[in-house]
């Protein structure tokens, strides 16, 4: 038997296929509805099919896995799925889909359509899936869980990115310092730090933060609730995290270690702000004179500089000091304690600043020349001393007998003088001297030498005129 043919399709009919239905099919005539959702179809077979949708019949099962579906046509696709067959592909990222639905959908997403919105917060999504997941988040449900820590999440994709905590997996790498990250969103807004952004504010005091998270727990702080205190210091705290690092600070624990210069801190926020030094971040800028800082705290106390603030005064000699710290280190000059140690000479200091003055004498490098006698020297502060000399300016008085000197050095020296301080001794005989100048006249005895010694700064000189002139400068 001759097969018959569509008319318009010119493909072969089926035996029980009518040539008039056949034709209402190619021209849109649809007369069959369903009764419960009101799809309409052509032939009475696909209304058939549909039906079972409604009343969940699932004749058709893969071979492959199992899994059984609602409609032929849907089994097709699935099939795909197992064969790798992927023939809707799109024009724009060339991304492939088993289903031309699929592709559609993927479609909106390029186009930023956002059909689906939620009643509940307004968010919108491209896929329905997404905003199903999305629901989850407002009832709280939680219907994938960790098989290692137990811990339930809202969405499958969640959880996913979840396991690559356990995994250790961090994929997503820094370009700029080189810390690693499980989540791009995660690099996304470490980015943002060295970018300076920060887009969450405080409605209150108006502090800005890089991350939404610093912001919610800032926000904290203004509502005033300080739950959790500590049992040493009795200070209080806002969040237990908080007072779990604070008692790192009692136990002296330092487990946030630079990569750079070896240095450990109690906190990650104090190392954050120590790694902005390395870089050269000065994000804190002085409004009066221009100088920027690493850290706020700095700025702060540079300012009582500006006010005229110091508030730490020394209970011996009466010195006051913006900082507790500068305080300090002005106590270890009366405790005579000296720290900082020259390695080429051996000569110690008091204060760091002072040895780092010290090793540019070694260095040779003496940029700073009198234009009268020629003498040069490595500091300008040197300098303008010594041309306090040349200009006869004497503004070091003593207090005791009015007796003034051109530097402080010298002042200090006579000082020692009127409190019977001899700081000078000699090694041959053991006697000591208030003055250095005093044991260099004294060492030429022990040498039958007969040169003048000046007795502030322990110059040789060759006869006492020599010497009358010389102490006439000073």
């Amino acid at each position: 038997m001759k097969d018959r043919l569509c008319d318009i399709a010119k493909k072969p009919l089926s035996q029980k296929v009518n040539r008039k239905l056949n034709i209402c099919a190619h021209a849109g005539i649809i007369n069959r509805d369903c009764d419960i959702c009101g799809k309409s179809f052509t032939w009475k077979s696909q209304l058939k099919s549909h039906m079972d949708i409604h009343i969940g019949a699932k004749k058709h099962q893969c071979d492959i896995c199992g899994k059984a579906f609602s409609a032929k046509g849907i089994l097709g696709c699935h099939m795909n799925t197992h064969a790798g067959v992927r023939n809707h592909k799109c024009d724009i990222c060339g991304k492939s889909f088993i289903r031309k639905g699929h592709l559609s959908v993927h479609m909106d997403m390029h186009a930023g359509t956002k059909n689906h919105k939620c009643d509940v917060c307004g968010k919108a999504f491209t896929w329905k899936s997404q905003l199903k997941s999305h629901m989850d988040v407002h009832i709280g449900a939680k219907k994938h869980q960790c098989d290692i820590c137990g811990k339930a999440f809202s969405s499958k994709g969640i959880l996913e990115r979840h396991m690559d905590v356990h995994a250790g997996v961090k994929n997503h790498k820094c370009d700029i310092c080189g810390k690693s990250f499980i989540r791009k969103g995660h690099l996304s807004v470490h980015m943002d730090m060295h970018a300076g952004k920060k887009n969450h504010k405080c409605d209150v005091c108006g502090r800005a933060f890089t991350r939404k998270e610093e912001l919610t727990h800032h926000i904290k702080l203004h509502v005033g609730n300080k739950n959790h205190k500590c049992d040493i210091c009795e200070n209080s705290f806002v969040h237990k995290s908080s007072l779990n690092k604070h008692m790192d600070i009692h136990a002296g624990v330092k487990n946030h270690k630079c990569d750079i210069c070896g240095k450990a801190f109690t906190q990650n926020r104090q190392l954050s702000l120590h790694m902005d030094m390395h870089v050269g971040m000065k994000n804190h800028k002085c409004d009066v004179c221009g100088r920027a800082f690493t850290q706020k705290g700095d700025l702060t106390h540079h300012m009582k500089v500006h006010a005229g603030i110091k508030n730490h005064k020394c209970d011996i000699c009466g010195n006051s000091f913006v900082r507790k710290y500068s305080l300090n280190k002005h106590m270890d000059i009366h405790a005579g304690v000296k720290n900082h140690k020259c390695d080429i000479c051996g000569e110690a200091f008091t204060q760091k600043d002072n040895l780092k003055r010290h090793t540019k004498i070694h260095a040779g490098n003496k940029n700073h020349k009198c234009d009268i006698c020629g003498n040069s020297f490595v500091r300008k502060g040197t300098l303008n001393n010594h041309m306090d000399i040349h200009a006869g300016v004497k503004n070091h008085e003593c207090d005791i007998c009015g007796k003034a000197f051109t530097q402080k050095e010298y002042l200090k020296c006579h000082m020692d003088m009127h409190a019977g301080i001899k700081r000078h001794k000699c090694d041959i005989c053991g006697k000591t001297f208030t003055q250095k100048g005093h044991l260099m006249r004294h060492m030429d005895m022990h040498a039958c030498n007969k040169k003048q010694y000046c007795y502030v700064c322990g110059k040789a000189l060759t006869g006492t005129a020599n010497l009358k002139r010389h102490m006439n400068i000073q």
